[in-house]
Formats: C-alpha cells, structure tokens, sequence
C-alpha cells in the first residue's frame, strides 16, 4: 500500500514538473512573440525582429513560430524599414513554403510576398539555389526582375541622350549652313 501510494506521488509529481516546464516555455513563446507585434506596430524593427526570430527559431514546426517566420518576412520586405533585405526576405518566404505542414490559406500570401521580393531586387542567384534546393516547387516569377527592367530603361535613356545630343548637333550644323545660304542669296 505504502508502495502504490509512494509510486501515486512521484507520477503526481513527475506531471506537476513537466507542466511547470513546459507553462514557462510556452507563456515565453507567446510573450516573445506579443512583445515583436507590439514593436512592429510601434515602427521598432530591430526589436520586432529580434523577438520574432527568436520565437522562429525555437518554434519552427509550431503555428506560433510559422506566424513568426512569415512576419520575419514582411518585416525584411517592408519599404517603411530603413534596413529592409528584400533577399532576406524572400529566403524567409521560401523556408515558410518549404515547410512540411502549414496552414494551406496562408499559401496564396506567401507566395505573392516570395515574388515581390523576387521582384524587388532579391539576388538571382540565391533565388535559383533556393529553387534548386527546394523539396517543394516554389511559384516562378513570370518576367524579369523590376531592377532588370530599370537597368534596361537606364541603358536605353542613356543611348537615348547621346543620340538626341548626336541630332541637336547635326540640326545646329544644319542652321548654320541655311544662315549662310540666306547671306549668300540677299544682295
């Protein structure tokens, strides 16, 4: 009797302790995480993202630290953050979509925030070794990059203001030529 009494109040106790370890944990998770929204809704980023990352890191496969890792992301992505990396920002997008289980709803949003980073100015290079290394297959971006696009304006703008300094030249040579005709003809 003194046994099964004695083997009732270790198991009671065991459970009491897990429970005591675990409560801490978990209220540490949330009030990390409540602190980082509370940051990012104050502008402070470098707080936001310190607290956020924590919870990612510690709490990668759990809702809370998937939530944490996809607002990671649109932090780094964020014009309003004076230290935004949009390449940052897409690799954190594309670990999100490589997780194994997620919410399917929030698919469609990171998906989108994975090609606007793609298109702001994430490193190619990053975004094929990213594919490449991918299990899941992540979306495409349908055209080239918005910063491809402004080197390809900037060219042409360039080509083109040597070409109307080249025909503001050749209209300035044809002037002087009428003027001199015009002088030649009048008595």
């Amino acid at each position: 009797m003194k046994r099964a009494a004695l083997l009732i109040s270790v198991a009671t106790g065991l459970l009491m302790g897990c429970a005591t370890l675990t409560s801490p944990l978990r209220s540490k998770q949330e009030d990390r995480f409540k602190a980082g929204m509370q940051a990012l809704s104050h502008g402070d980023y470098v707080a936001a993202r310190s607290e956020l990352a924590w919870v990612a890191e510690h709490y990668a496969n759990g809702t809370l630290g998937q939530r944490a890792l996809l607002i990671l992301a649109a932090i780094e992505m964020d014009p309003r953050n004076p230290l935004r990396r949009s390449d940052v920002g897409a690799d954190l997008v594309g670990s999100f979509l490589r997780l194994p289980e997620r919410d399917s709803w929030v698919d469609p949003v990171a998906q989108t925030l994975y090609l606007q980073g793609l298109e702001m100015g994430a490193a190619e290079e990053r975004a094929e070794r990213a594919e490449r290394d991918a299990e899941r297959a992540l979306p495409k971006l349908p055209g080239p990059t918005v910063s491809a696009r402004i080197k390809a304006i900037e060219q042409d703008r360039d080509r083109l203001a040597k070409r109307v300094t080249a025909l503001e030249a050749q209209l300035a040579d044809k002037e002087r030529e009428l003027e001199r005709i015009r002088k030649t003809i009048k008595p």
